[in-house]
């Protein structure tokens, strides 16, 4: 093996491994009490065929383990069982939290006190601790060749004059169980004009990771080379030390062609060959008209390409978000047209981090689950599709409220072709808290046992994924972890009055990953689940929450700005500078403030981009914008107002109260909004209290 990419064994993390595992193997076992299916308000269709009959799965689960407790701290934890029985993990952390990502992958065995951890960096840079990209393993079992353990991440590079953090997309494998790793290879083969170190980094991002049952690594990725967001894939034949031409999935002519910029991707084979391929889509929304054209000096919709990470459709349509599945019979040289697994018609413009998940089956069946944000039918659901893609099932609710957060659900499934077993775990968004929830169907997915809560109570648990043995017996759930005041918690900022002042790069923070092992036992009674902690998102007529940030540029720079002031109407904008819809919009919500501010408008577009405010402040001087911008980098407006994406837009009177909002692109809405911004500009100062 090459020894470019790091592999550094750790003679102090490993024994400390070794300690907190061993104590871990002496279970404290337990049955967990089921919750119900529903949060407070839920659709009255939450429910399956079969759900009223349907018992509560006992699983018996070990105690949660703080696995990142060897490296301090790490995020993004994912995981893959080998055919031979060994269990792969990884997680990113950095020294101290910082910025300087690396992969730790642990390979173990159950029932053997012979772990193999390593710390792999890549010399582009630090590897991304993105949740809804992380890092992905996979085990590829070859005819007369070892299994090899694949990872592919992303490394990330700031580069100075660009709108956009450019990235790579790389691959690393190891033949001997993890011990040691190949140098880094680049599986995308375009170059982003006007980057340094040649043709590694571009848009690629929000990607996929898949061993098919022949050995075949297969790869997808959303790529902004040509503009619009769009989907492309390779696949290597011989370990992932090579890597074939790059193919763009649905050609430019298809309807279906576009991708919603910043959900992941999700691939899946069959023992024939077949390869599935799923993602949010682009579709535009022919039951509505359009929209004027965006108004004169707004920001274009295409950046220069390898610049689009991530561009969603132009502001003059409304567009549906909505799952979509294609398929290969020839490793992706050709793919069918995109198929909707389902038809939740979410009208959003704009960028929920939210992908699907997919499995086949020993029957070939094929099982997606995804979240939609549909307003009064929001969350998590299931389907199948007998017919290789063709068709697809009635959806079945797993976890579905009026409004939900967006979830992140994971898939899982085992067994035999008479017997399979389905899991799917998310992280619940219909809660203001999020916890990692389970739900199992014994019989192929036709129906679901009631939900179970991995994560506990009062902790903010977020991206979790699954591995189950063939059997269906044994089970682990992974996922990302911090107190809800560590989520809550603003990071210290310098005094950005002073000129010579600048923001931090991101960093791992102080998320911890946590693990659960389970076996799986028999049925037991559901119980109702509490339903204190139910999401809502802010909706007119409701009181604003006290909120202040720091701006950055625009009208009041250098200030920190509190939403609500008495006397004061605020019309307040939730966007970062990665989202097409927000920036195609950023010029008419200029226009509101340039018509209205000497009547006492403010608008305020806060931005949740992570590190500093470089890039914010440099679109801000481009498009010459006037308003107030602020930054907040560890998004505590989105969980203040319970944001769903971005772009999200609320107008606020003196008293706090929500007078007007709309979700995604404001264009769409701007008589609404003018009408909303007079009548609160109208009303006599001592109406607001």
């Amino acid at each position: 093996m090459d020894s470019h990419m790091h592999s550094l064994p750790h003679p102090r993390l490993r024994s400390q491994l070794h300690s907190n595992l061993r104590s871990n193997l002496r279970r404290l076992s337990f049955t967990l009490i089921p919750a119900a299916m529903l949060a407070a308000g839920a659709c009255s269709g939450d429910r399956s065929a079969n759900d009223t009959d349907a018992k509560a799965t006992t699983i018996a689960f070990d105690s949660a383990h703080t696995l990142s407790a060897v490296t301090q701290v790490g995020a993004a934890p994912i995981l893959a069982l080998a055919p031979d029985g060994r269990h792969a993990t990884a997680w990113v952390s950095a020294p101290g939290g910082g910025t300087d990502g690396r992969l730790h992958v642990l390979v173990a065995r159950d029932g053997d006190t012979t772990q193999v951890l390593r710390e792999l960096t890549d010399p582009l840079g630090p590897i991304e601790p993105h949740g809804e990209a992380p890092p992905k393993l996979a085990w590829s079992s070859r005819a007369g060749a070892s299994p090899t353990l694949g990872a592919l991440y992303v490394v990330g590079k700031v580069v100075p004059g660009r709108r956009f953090p450019a990235s790579a997309l790389r691959f690393v494998r190891s033949d001997d169980g993890g011990a040691t790793w190949s140098a880094p290879v680049t599986v995308t083969d375009d170059t982003t004009k006007g980057v340094a170190d040649g043709g590694d980094f571009g848009s690629h991002n929000f990607h996929a990771l898949h061993a098919a049952p022949d050995g075949t690594f297969y790869v997808a990725w959303l790529d902004g080379r040509a503009g619009k967001s769009a989907v492309y894939m390779t696949h290597s034949s011989d370990g992932g030390a090579t890597w074939a031409t790059n193919v763009r999935v649905v050609p430019t002519t298809s309807a279906l062609t576009e991708a919603c910029p910043c959900c992941r991707t999700a691939i899946a084979a069959d023992a024939d060959g077949t390869v599935y391929l799923s993602w949010r889509a682009v579709i535009a929304d022919t039951s509505a008209a359009p929209a004027a054209a965006p108004s004169a000096g707004a920001p274009s919709a295409t950046a220069p390409a390898g610049e689009a990470h991530m561009h969603g459709a132009a502001a003059t349509t409304q567009t549906i978000r909505d799952i979509v599945v294609a398929r290969s019979t020839d490793h992706g040289a050709t793919w069918s047209e995109p198929v909707r697994v389902h038809a939740d018609n979410w009208i959003y413009d704009g960028c929920p981090h939210a992908g699907p998940s997919l499995a086949v089956d020993a029957s070939k069946r094929l099982h997606v689950a995804w979240w939609t944000g549909k307003p009064g039918a929001a969350g998590v659901f299931y389907t199948q599709s007998s017919d290789r893609g063709v068709t697809f099932a009635p959806a079945t609710p797993l976890g579905v409220a009026e409004a939900s957060q967006p979830a992140h659900v994971q898939l899982a499934v085992a067994g035999t072709k008479a017997n399979t077993t389905v899991f799917a775990t998310w992280d619940d968004g219909t809660k203001r808290v999020p916890q990692v929830t389970l739900r199992v169907s014994r019989n192929g997915g036709a129906s679901f046992d009631s939900a179970t809560t991995v994560s506990a109570p009062g902790r903010s648990a977020t991206f979790p994924v699954l591995m189950v043995d063939d059997a269906a017996t044994a089970l682990t759930i992974a996922w990302s972890e911090q107190t809800m005041e560590a989520a809550s918690a603003a990071p210290a900022r310098p005094n950005m009055k002073d000129p010579n002042a600048t923001m931090p790069l991101p960093s791992v923070g102080n998320t911890q990953v946590m693990v659960r092992r389970a076996k799986l036992g028999g049925t037991g009674a559901a119980q109702t689940a509490s339903t204190d902690d139910a999401f809502r998102p802010l909706q007119t007529g409701d009181q604003a929450p006290s909120y202040g940030v720091r701006l950055v540029a625009g009208a009041q720079q250098g200030d920190s700005l509190q939403v609500v002031e008495p006397g004061r109407v605020t019309l307040l904008n939730v966007w970062a500078t990665w989202c097409t819809s927000c920036r195609e919009e950023m010029a008419d919500l200029d226009a509101l403030y340039s018509r209205y501010h000497a009547q006492g408008l403010r608008v305020v577009a806060v931005s949740v981009d992570q590190g500093d405010a470089t890039k914010v402040v440099r679109f801000t001087t481009r498009e010459k914008l006037a308003m107030s911008i602020g930054h907040d980098p560890a998004g505590i407006v989105q969980r203040t107002f319970s944001v769903v994406g971005v772009p999200e837009t609320y107008l606020i009177d003196g008293s706090g109260r929500v007078l007007w909002k709309t979700a995604g692109n404001i264009h769409g809405s701007l008589d609404g909004a003018r009408t909303a911004i007079e009548q609160a500009l109208a009303r006599p100062v001592a109406m607001v209290r």
